[in-house]
């Protein structure tokens, strides 16, 4: 069955909302292609009884997305001022769900797999998107002849999707769905095994963008901020505040992106986080700080720090939503993309501390934790005054395709972006439980580099 051949018009779900225009549109231009969520999933294979995990897999995926509306739409006019989210009639699994079978010889293969599969699909933009999905499963599992012989198979499946399907708390969200899919098989009468077609017969609406679920409060400060940003002349910029340095000017065709895997186990973590507790902070300062470090000490002597680094650390608004649900939207439950950004600058002189800290090792891990614990209170004063941000300004902005195109050449924001998705739990049921979760954001040509971590 060809989903591609119906020239029939789109049925509209509803226009791109402020923030997700911001995706659609980096999207478009090739900038940032898509945000993604690992979760490891361990599973019994007596509880497989007669069916493949194949077909365990790709059921449980069809009843995930019949959980989610945003999981049912494509998207058009990503080049254009105006773009929307169409409702798809039918989405076929096949194009959606491919497995990596690979030889488990070593621990290590696993992570080196994984790492490969997340370069390649960040390298690569969501084709057709009026007419599929903005979203990928990808399934890495050992080969059979090569997977130890236990009671159970480790897995892990891949989450891509497009920025303006959700947030990195939505992957978390989607991945919960799918273990009580795995855990709880429902009937799904409308997917065809067979042809991998769903059919979606019923068209639920769409959770509502970010601007109808919070009402920004913009002071004249962040008003006559944003316009200064926008408008005031360069030169009067430089004389007042220098460039931090953020790496080579913004380029039309971004570079691919590399990654690094990190796992910590759950006694370092244990540990860290109490360290973070005694010194006031958490592991988003810390990370920031560690980056800081890192760069300080390894980058030139003789390079132009007049304006130092800066970063930017994503803050997720589902706090500030109520537990009930405005307007149809669950902070729990629901897929979308509800957040903000917070920036920070770091000065040349505390990258002069840090390269030539007095009193050796001890004293350059408490500067450490001094610039993290500062960082922190930096976060939770930021945290406090929301709704209070310029992101309701974003109204402002005609056609976010213009807008990037003309920052082509110019420097970038960040130097660094330290993204997470927080602490959660997932239930444990007999047929799967989640052991681990990796979150991933690419390296943009508009901003910054960016890693992947795992903890626990």
């Amino acid at each position: 069955m060809s989903l591609g051949a119906t020239t029939a018009k789109p049925l509209i779900a509803r226009p791109v909302g402020q923030i997700e225009s911001y995706s659609t549109s980096r999207h478009n231009l090739g900038f940032y292609r898509y945000v993604g969520q690992t979760a490891r999933y361990t599973v019994r294979r007596t509880s497989l009884k007669d069916t493949s995990l194949e077909s365990a897999v790709e059921h449980a995926i069809a009843q995930t997305i019949l959980a989610h509306s945003i999981l049912q739409v494509g998207i058009v006019g990503e080049e254009t001022r105006t773009p929307h989210f169409v409702y798809l009639p039918a989405i076929n699994l096949s194009q959606l769900l491919s497995w990596e079978h690979f030889q488990l010889e070593t621990p290590a293969d696993r992570d080196s797999v994984l790492q490969r599969v997340l370069e390649t699909r960040h390298s690569t933009s969501w084709p057709d998107i009026s007419r599929r999905p903005g979203y990928h499963f990808i399934v890495l599992c050992p080969d059979v002849g090569t997977a130890l012989p236990t009671e159970t198979l480790t897995v892990d499946i891949v989450f891509a999707y497009h920025h303006g399907y959700g947030d990195g708390p939505s992957g978390t969200i989607l991945h919960r769905t799918l273990l009580r899919a795995l855990n709880s098989p429902g009937s799904v009468p409308s997917f065809d095994p067979s042809s991998h077609v769903l059919t979606i017969s019923t068209r639920s609406p769409l959770p509502s963008p970010q601007e109808a679920l919070i009402n920004f409060r913009i002071s004249w400060l962040y008003f006559i901020k944003a316009l200064w940003t926008e408008f005031a002349p360069s030169f009067l910029k430089l004389a007042l505040l220098a460039p931090a340095l953020t790496g080579k000017p913004i380029t039309p065709h971004p570079d691919n992106t590399r990654i690094r895997l990190l796992s910590f186990s759950a006694h370092i973590l244990s540990d860290m986080l109490q360290r973070c507790r005694e010194h006031c902070t958490t592991l988003t300062p810390l990370l920031h700080i560690l980056v800081l470090y890192s760069l300080a000490k390894r980058l030139p002597v003789t390079e132009n720090y007049d304006g130092g680094f800066t970063s930017v650390s994503p803050i997720s608004l589902r706090r500030l939503l109520s537990p009930d649900g405005l307007k149809g939207f669950n902070q729990d439950e629901n897929m979308g993309v509800v957040l903000v950004g917070q920036s920070h600058r770091f000065a040349p002189q505390t990258i002069r501390r840090i390269r030539t800290p007095a009193g050796g090792q001890s004293a350059a891990e408490d500067l450490i934790w001094e610039l993290a614990s500062s960082l922190c209170k930096e976060i939770k004063r930021k945290v406090a005054s929301l709704p209070n941000d310029d992101v309701g300004l974003m109204s402002y902005v005609s056609d976010w395709n213009e807008r990037w195109r003309k920052l082509i050449g110019t420097s970038r924001e960040n130097t660094w972006e330290v993204s997470n998705v927080g602490a959660t739990d997932f239930e444990r049921k007999a047929r799967g439980r989640l052991t681990g979760l990796y979150f991933r954001s690419p390296a943009m040509s508009l901003a910054q580099l960016s890693r992947s971590v795992r903890l626990g």
